[in-house]
């Protein structure tokens, strides 16, 4: 049962780490986003590997291990959900300022079409 735990959470860890290199490699995702798939499939592989870590540290901390692999947990959801939000809000910038400059250029689009045919007409 123990051995079939372990090669499940390897599995896990290794395919993340996979499924980011790859994509990483064909050009689909950015280094920064790479980085955040390989550092969620680390602590996978840490624990297949390290087979009593929580457990380790919980005795280390007197904390009850289903305590501290909730804790654990709760703060790994925590920190992918505040880095995915903090490349959400980046890009929602980056497109409110590229609508900006695309309605600026169409303004002045707009006034240079009307001042060419404004010249092309005789007085």
């Amino acid at each position: 049962m123990i051995i079939l735990r372990n090669l499940i959470v390897l599995a896990i860890g290794a395919t993340i780490l996979l499924m980011a290199v790859r994509s990483l490699r064909a050009g689909r995702l950015k280094e920064r986003y790479a980085l955040v798939f390989i550092l969620t499939g680390i602590p996978f592989l840490v624990l297949a590997l390290w087979r009593d870590g929580v457990g380790f540290i919980a005795d280390k901390l007197q904390i009850d291990y289903r305590t501290l692999a909730l804790i654990a947990v709760t703060m790994f959801f925590m920190l992918m959900i505040f880095k995915l939000l903090s490349i959400v809000s980046v890009q929602e910038r980056r497109i409110t300022t590229l609508a900006q400059n695309v309605g600026l250029l169409m303004h002045k689009q707009g006034l240079a079409d009307t001042t060419d045919e404004d010249d092309s007409q005789p007085a």
